[in-house]
């Protein structure tokens, strides 16, 4: 086995220890996240199902918005990056203290816009849905609005450690506010009984104590890079254009992916409350299936961008079809894991029979093309924007998303009468048709042929 990883994955520019010791910290870190998701999701779903139903109307309106920020982070971690590579210390920590001001800034701006519209937004986007649900929605999004200033603080902080390559200090902010959401997601929904405002809370306080931890870490004298007052509020325009100007297009493709989603919720809406509560829950367990294989993404950015940059073009194809093939183990391996373990995953969400009955029949849909459609589609985009052809890969996956899950679940779900299967029946057909488009120019040469600007 260590011969044929050696083969697989090493090469002149990197040993198979070095992949994989990127790949797991990685790993873990999405592993984490979806697991705490799940548990506390499990928790909000054994409240009520109009609970986790107002939770999943909400998120992809959330989404959106969070979205825009992340992607001003993302633009904060590559001009911080550049300038540890050009070794320019003093405007790394301005580049630091700019992200530290205009990312929490944009989810200011965010929060008050959906605090004072939260009612007529939730009655205008699912005015169908059981008023009991409809008032758990407009507290839950209120709720999440004022966390996502704190969130944003967190996120910034988050961004300049990943632009520094501190993976570890990520890893530890991630156990942080995860860990601790979990923990007062107990008390407060399980113990005290506070039902959605309990998760309201819970969310509030990790997300408050992890922007306090990560502010701490850029702030403090022994903190590896020491931000001080004035790298933040002295305005550096030239910075802060770089930093918009590489998040924005990131952010546009990622606000319009995820109002396609919020037209998939606004539709399944309409199929009732158990369908909202089946959908939620099956998204929550069926994170975990996709935790590790998703990780993949993230090392193929770094392993096929450093292979552009060394200008060689050949080992960057190699390590594209090496990622591919690692993403693919990693799915039937999940799957081999994860699917046994599934009665007992969706006893902690308490459901009723009726419900448990359709998540059982969404995942088996899944799970069957999951190995066959899933990777390519879902790395092969992260191969490609790494050689500068991101272009292609955004612009394909809007229109498969509005087109493909959007149009024809709605299609499947509604005047054809398949309900939520139609939903993840269009989902999978998403996943197929981007992944012959993307296995195509994979092996084509057009993605290869930009022009490195840096």
């Amino acid at each position: 086995m260590k011969e044929f990883l050696d083969r697989k994955f090493g090469s002149t520019l990197f040993s198979r220890k070095q992949i994989f010791s990127m790949l797991v910290p990685l790993i873990m870190d999405s592993f984490f996240v979806c697991a705490i998701g799940v548990l506390t999701t499990a928790m909000i779903s054994s409240s009520s199902q109009e609970s986790v139903s107002a939770v999943s109307l909400v998120s992809p309106l959330y989404m959106m918005i969070y979205a825009v920020y992340n992607a001003i982070s993302a633009g904060g971690t590559v001009v911080v990056a550049q300038f540890k590579g050009k070794g320019e210390t003093e405007r790394m920590k301005t580049a630091a203290g700019q992200l530290m001001l205009a990312t929490p800034l944009s989810a200011v701006i965010a929060c008050a816009v959906l605090v004072a519209f939260a009612d007529p937004l939730v009655h205008f986007l699912f005015g169908g849905v059981e008023e009991t649900v409809l008032a758990k929605a407009e507290q839950y999004l209120i709720g999440i609005a004022i966390s996502m200033v704190f969130l944003a603080v967190y996120m910034s902080g988050f961004a300049v450690f990943r632009g520094l390559g501190e993976t570890k200090r990520c890893l530890r902010l991630t156990i942080l506010i995860n860990l601790l959401h979990f923990i007062a997601s107990f008390v407060f929904i399980n113990m005290m009984r506070l039902d959605i405002m309990g998760s309201v809370l819970a969310l509030n306080l990790a997300r408050l104590v992890g922007g306090a931890a990560a502010v701490w870490m850029l702030l403090s004298p022994r903190s590896i890079l020491r931000v001080q007052a004035r790298h933040i509020f002295h305005l550096d325009r030239k910075i802060l254009h770089e930093i918009f100007r590489i998040g924005i297009p990131f952010g546009m493709e990622q606000l319009f992916m995820n109002g396609g989603s919020m037209l998939v919720q606004i539709y399944i809406a309409q199929l009732g409350t158990v369908s909202v509560a089946a959908n939620a829950v099956a998204n929550s367990v069926f994170s975990l299936l996709y935790a590790a294989p998703s990780a993949v993404g993230t090392l193929a950015v770094t392993v096929v961008g450093q292979c552009i940059g060394a200008g060689d073009k050949t080992l960057a194809r190699r390590y594209g079809g090496a990622m591919v093939w690692l993403t693919t183990a990693l799915t039937v391996l999940s799957l081999a894991v994860g699917l046994p373990l599934m009665p007992l995953l969706l006893r902690m969400y308490q459901a009723p029979d009726n419900t448990v009955r359709i998540i059982y029949g969404v995942l088996a849909i899944a799970a069957v093309c999951m190995p066959f459609f899933w990777p390519a589609s879902n790395v092969l985009p992260s191969v490609m924007r790494s050689a500068g052809d991101a272009s292609y890969a955004s612009y394909f996956s809007l229109v498969t998303m509005w087109v493909i899950r959007v149009g024809l679940g709605y299609v499947l779900a509604i005047p054809l009468g398949l309900g939520i299967e139609g939903v993840w029946i269009g989902m999978c057909l998403e996943w197929a048709v981007k992944t012959v488009a993307f296995v195509r120019r994979f092996r084509g040469e057009r993605w290869l042929a930009h022009e490195q600007q840096l």
